[in-house]
């Protein structure tokens, strides 16, 4: 992850060759997820639906961004960088293929979150989507920090971004799906996610019917959920995540366990709460036991931030959230022994 000291920004130009979805744009697409689509003209545009289910906290502010980044995700007739297969639309909320939300989730070191739900078998269908932004970071530090066009915009698309099936593009920067590089530079995808999209849905990839006919089990639903973040804090190497740290130790998890949900009842995410030995306290001043805090829970694990396994050891870089309570500072500083 990249060098970035609190900083409330994230993902560079690239050489483009289109090649098939086996070469190098295979790695911006999230495993093989993607929504089913027909392929029989003049049906080949899928098009998806965002809800919307903003509660704005000042003015209009989220529905005016999620207007803004599902304009860009648009057909390209539209001027979008959806391209030739991909319209997107948005709706009342509760009525979307992909539902997008805002809440207070407390300091949980992410921006946002990116849920699907795929079905099982080889072809992995999208059947749901949910995008959730953290308004704790905007309370923080006010929304002076963050306009429509160079901040948030690029947290919402990117979440919205990962619900089509795209993953983190990084090879390509000036985009909203790189995590790497500032918010305020990269607000909206570029030509490379829409190329990708290209790939994804230009074809039906051997799959029968459209994104109406979607395959959820009547009692177990539609399947699993993958979720990605967008983390606050990047840094280099592990002397800025010492200094960004205020605690840093070696230490055994003891249990770990749900403990409750945090977001309004439509919006919410689980925490899990992690019981840790410490033995050794390299910086800061931490208890011989220790509670982190960690957005996981039933139906929601974050792939990047696994749970934690009962006598595994670690080195965790922390940030304190609460007495003897504390979250890592991003994934990369958690490192399992």
């Amino acid at each position: 992850m990249i060098s970035r000291k609190i900083s409330f920004a994230w993902l560079t130009a690239a050489f483009f060759i289109f090649i098939s979805a086996s070469g190098a744009y295979a790695d911006n697409q999230w495993s093989n997820y993607h929504w089913e689509k027909k392929n029989t003209p003049p049906d080949r545009i899928l098009t998806l639906s965002i809800g919307d289910n903003h509660t704005n906290v000042e003015d209009t502010f989220w529905s005016n961004l999620l207007g803004f980044v599902g304009s860009n995700w648009d057909h390209q007739d539209d001027g979008g960088f959806g391209g030739a297969y991909l319209a997107v639309k948005i709706v009342d909320g509760g009525a979307g293929d992909i539902e997008s939300y805002n809440d207070d989730y407390g300091n949980t070191g992410w921006l946002g979150l990116a849920s699907i739900w795929i079905t099982r078998g080889k072809n992995k269908h999208i059947v749901r989507g949910q995008s959730k932004v953290n308004d704790y970071y905007v309370d923080l530090y006010g929304y002076d920090r963050f306009s429509v066009l160079d901040n948030w915009a690029h947290v919402l698309c990117q979440e919205i971004g990962h619900t089509f099936g795209l993953d983190h593009n990084r090879d390509a920067g000036d985009t909203c799906m790189n995590d790497q590089t500032a918010l305020l530079e990269h607000p909206i995808p570029n030509i490379h996610d829409t190329e990708m999209l290209n790939i994804m849905y230009a074809e039906d990839h051997g799959d029968s019917g459209g994104p109406s006919g979607k395959k959820c089990h009547p009692i177990r639903g539609c399947g699993q959920s993958r979720v990605h973040a967008f983390w606050a804090e990047q840094y280099d190497d592990e002397q800025e995540l010492l200094e960004a740290s205020d605690a840093v130790v070696e230490a055994t998890v003891l249990s770990s366990s749900f403990s409750h949900m945090v977001g309004g009842p439509d919006r919410a995410v689980p925490i899990t709460r992690v019981i840790l030995k410490v033995a050794e306290t390299i910086k800061g001043k931490a208890s011989r036991v220790i509670v982190l805090q960690q957005t996981r829970g039933p139906g929601l694990e974050i792939e990047d931030d696994p749970g934690y396994v009962t006598g595994d050891a670690y080195t965790l870089y922390l940030r304190q959230v609460g007495v003897n309570s504390y979250r890592v500072v991003n994934p990369d500083g958690r490192i399992r022994h």
